[in-house]
């Protein structure tokens, strides 16, 4: 509670500034947190920046402070230099350690020209100081223009990731597009010319035989294309789906059908677990039965020393369903499957890669669930294998 002598302070000074004030129109709140253990530095920041518009949560010190951080949002936080249980650095320190509260303003609070403490509150992630004794009159101009340059500074960082992950994505489709389309290509050329000279031999088995590669190649290189023009169609939003209830055990059967000759020639197991297949799902059926075969079709292909693949269906509480694709192999780093989620990216980029494909499997099915209502959650870790679940949105009854 204020003392009697705190409190008309503040009251004299709240009539002088209303008077001062009249006309002023409202601003829009800013939630403003006020971590400093001086009771008479806190009212008077409450009082001040309450006058501006602003929501004001004030804690007496860092505890406190880090407690409102867990379970409350701020737009801007100021803090106390030197606090009894812990430093204005120790709070920043601990703030920054929480990735929601990266981009969140922090203003340093100091009563002493301490250089080597400013820098390092910058180190430690504070966005500017302020020197005591504050001018009131003035800080709610210098809140904004704090907060404004921290959310310039955010719009800059996301700028340059969307920029650096663009770049990335275009080097990534030109290697893989050398690749994928050079050597069907190159395919189509050269056993056409052979079956040419097959039929010009009169060795017709010779010739039939080199055309069934071309047509082999020329399915490829179609398949490239298609992968492309639906990737591009789901990111701009151009697909369209025709939602409608299906049994979860009817898109199995489509992954299964879409691959039976790759199941039958990699010598995998693949067993299906068919409970909760009666479950129903409002979905686009050939596209997530698409997108389900191609979860399928990447652990055949990619997972490395694989013996056994799991498809099935699970209920979650949320009534959501799920659709998972579980194999045995020998798993990913965490930063793999970030590269593997990218567009057109191999784990090897070279042009004697053994594996085919424009790394597109995973891309286009997460854009798929998204389009359809639902997510991929993917978990992996070396030597545990590799299990993919899709979350769709079931049907209730």
């Amino acid at each position: 509670m204020n003392s009697p002598k705190l409190q008309d302070m503040l009251n004299n000074q709240d009539m002088l500034n209303r008077q001062n004030m009249p006309n002023k129109a409202p601003k829009v709140s800013m939630r403003v947190l006020v971590v400093d253990d001086d009771p008479v530095y806190r009212e008077t920041a409450r009082m001040f920046l309450g006058m501006q518009g602003r929501s004001v949560t004030v804690a007496e010190n860092g505890t406190a402070g880090l407690a409102q951080l867990d379970s409350a949002l701020f737009d801007i936080m100021i803090v106390d230099m030197e606090m009894p249980d812990m430093t204005g650095l120790e709070v920043i320190a601990r703030a920054r350690k929480n990735p929601a509260l990266n981009d969140m303003p922090i203003i340093m609070v100091t009563s002493r020209d301490d250089a080597m403490a400013i820098d390092r509150a910058y180190e430690l992630g504070a966005s500017s100081f302020v020197v005591k004794p504050v001018n009131w009159t003035l800080i709610d101009h210098y809140l904004r223009f704090v907060r404004r340059a921290a959310t310039n500074e955010a719009s800059a960082r996301k700028a340059q990731a969307e920029a650096e992950n663009l770049a990335r994505t275009k080097d990534n489709l030109l290697a893989v597009l050398r690749h994928e389309m050079k050597t069907p290509l190159n395919a189509i050329v050269g056993f056409t010319r052979l079956a040419s000279e097959a039929r010009a031999n009169g060795d017709l088995a010779g010739m039939n035989e080199h055309l069934a590669e071309v047509t082999q190649s020329g399915r490829r290189l179609l398949e490239s294309l298609a992968d492309m023009s639906t990737y591009s169609d789901l990111i701009s939003g151009r697909s369209e789906q025709k939602a409608e209830p299906v049994a979860a055990g009817w898109l199995i059967d489509d992954a299964m059908d879409a691959n039976a000759s790759a199941i039958a020639a990699s010598g995998i197991m693949v067993i299906r677990n068919q409970h909760n297949e009666q479950m129903r799902v409002m979905v686009d059926p050939a596209q997530v039965g698409k997108a389900l075969a191609r979860v399928l079709a990447n652990a055949i292909q990619h997972a490395v020393g694989a013996s056994k693949i799991e498809i099935g269906v699970e209920a979650a509480a949320s009534g959501t369903c799920i659709l998972s694709v579980r194999d045995d192999g020998q798993g990913m780093e965490p930063g793999a499957l970030q590269h593997a989620l990218e567009p057109f990216a191999q784990g090897d980029m070279s042009l004697a890669r053994p594996n085919q494909g424009l790394g597109l499997g995973l891309p286009i099915t997460l854009e798929t669930l998204k389009a359809n209502g639902g997510t991929m959650v993917v978990n992996t870790k070396p030597g545990s294998g590799m299990r993919v679940e899709l979350h769709l949105p079931g049907v209730a009854g």
